[in-house]
């Protein structure tokens, strides 16, 4: 079950403060933009494709042409040498795109350019990315021994994915921080250094091995146990260049890559196309590869080039068949290592959800504000975020590891209903009452989100609907 609140260590709050203070612009102007920020920050769209941007304004363009009246005649155009076809022109493109910024079409990346700027996101974003980042990796409450050296956070930002690592991770070797901002960099670089009385830029530090780069390494070579990209593939504009990223940090992760998205269902969208995409790659088989390998070392069996010439199997059964007669000890060449879903889907299958419901989850935390006024949305003044995630490992799924997420746990007078993402049969809704003891009080204790207390056993019925206990 995960904590409720996640809230900035002391030390985050207290780094955050003394680089405010150094900016130029008084705490609470500061703090007055950064709520700016926030309300445009939560208003943000996932980009469009390319396809359905030029779809939509020829749309709208066609629209208004069939609403317009008085177009100029054959005979106009040429007395008057085409300048009012340019004008009505002009007019008309500015007129499309003054309707597709409204209906938020107007996507661009962020850019912070300043260290007023970047005090501004901080303040605005660091302690709901914390909270975002400190749930997910809540999960690896399943893998207690597992213990990272190393971790790459790309896009870094306002440094939050640093101080949710340290806080899960304490021993920690290594952590690189990537950003193509300058301005970010710096300001978090002040955030994240020990209170001494040495100048600003002499003060070591809050961590030994921290590196700054604003660029990945190009080499292939350097790898890291953990990679979080957090709300960073909103940050680019085409499917093509998301899946390049993508790819290029799967291809630098020793074992986990973790997406962190918004909770709108464009966001969860471009989740899931990363999450298919290294899936689909990661049970592609590099054929020529294979082939040429056995045949080098004479392991080459009839049965293998039968499974690779039969165009009747599918890609995925190709690839188990192929696990299964090569010899024992040789390793099937994929495209792009194998991937399997850690969290949150308990399976590798595609999302019962589709593509227009996001699967969200939330974490509540102490916002942090520089004007000392209380967070007015809720009686406690904490906030909630919400967010959608996804967690890739390298290595095959655990056998039985029994992780039913709960979607809609409704809690009702004496009993409990929840809608659960089961790992074969789709979602399925688990009712529970008093009578059920220890499995009604520990259903009772979750939250959306969390994984389901209880193992399912599915009994299939002649009518419609399956029954589970």
């Amino acid at each position: 079950m995960t904590r409720k609140e996640f809230n900035l260590p002391q030390k985050a709050i207290d780094g955050l403060r003394n680089a405010v203070v150094t900016c130029d612009r008084p705490a609470k102007q500061l703090q007055n933009e950064a709520d700016q920020l926030a309300n445009k920050l939560e208003q943000r769209r996932f980009p469009e494709s390319p396809e359905k941007l030029k779809k939509v304004r020829d749309e709208v363009k066609k629209k208004l042409k069939s609403g317009k009246k008085g177009e100029i005649s054959d005979f106009d155009k040429e007395a008057f040498g085409g300048k009012v076809q340019e004008a009505q022109n002009y007019e008309l493109r500015n007129e499309v795109d003054r309707i597709m910024k409204k209906a938020n079409f107007n996507w661009k990346p962020l850019e912070i350019t300043s260290k007023e700027a970047a005090a501004a996101y901080s303040l605005a974003r660091l302690a709901p990315n914390y909270a975002e980042i400190a749930r997910v990796l809540e999960e690896f409450n399943r893998i207690p021994d597992f213990k990272p050296e190393t971790v790459l956070d790309y896009g870094s930002g306002s440094a939050a994915g640093f101080w949710a690592t340290i806080s899960r991770w304490p021993d920690l070797k290594e952590i690189t921080m990537v950003d193509l901002s300058d301005a970010i960099m710096k300001f978090s670089m002040d955030s994240l250094r020990k209170e001494t009385d040495a100048p600003d830029d002499g003060r070591p530090f809050v961590h030994n091995n921290i590196n700054f780069r604003r660029h990945l390494v190009t080499s292939l070579n350097t790898t890291y146990d953990v990679i979080i990209a957090h709300r960073m593939l909103c940050e680019v504009g085409s499917s093509e260049t998301r899946l390049q990223l993508i790819e290029s940090l799967w291809k630098r992760t020793n074992r986990f890559l973790i997406l962190i998205e918004s909770s709108r269902a464009e966001a969860f969208g471009g989740i899931l196309e990363a999450r298919d995409f290294l899936l689909t790659q990661g049970t592609l088989v590099d054929y020529r590869k294979l082939l040429k390998t056995l045949e080098e070392k004479v392991m080459l069996s009839p049965k293998v080039v039968r499974i690779v010439e039969d165009y009747n199997l599918s890609d995925y059964e190709k690839f188990v068949m192929l696990n299964e007669a090569v010899p024992p000890g040789e390793v099937v060449p994929t495209m792009l290592p194998t991937a399997t879903v850690m969290a949150p889907c308990p399976h590798d299958l595609g999302c019962p959800l589709g593509v227009h419901n996001a699967c969200t989850f939330s974490s509540r935390f102490q916002p942090i504000r520089a004007d000392g006024r209380r967070s007015e949305k809720e009686a406690d003044g904490t906030e909630e975020t919400k967010f959608t995630f996804m967690i890739l490992e390298k290595a095959p799924r655990r056998i039985n590891a029994h992780t039913e997420r709960i979607l809609k746990n409704r809690k009702l007078g004496g009993h409990v209903t929840c809608d659960v993402c089961t790992a074969f049969r789709g979602i399925q809704r688990v009712t529970l009452s008093k009578k059920h003891g220890e499995m009604y009080t520990a259903m009772r204790a979750r939250r959306d989100g969390d994984v389901l207390p209880i193992n399912l056993r599915t009994v299939t019925s002649s009518g419609i609907f399956d029954v589970d206990n």
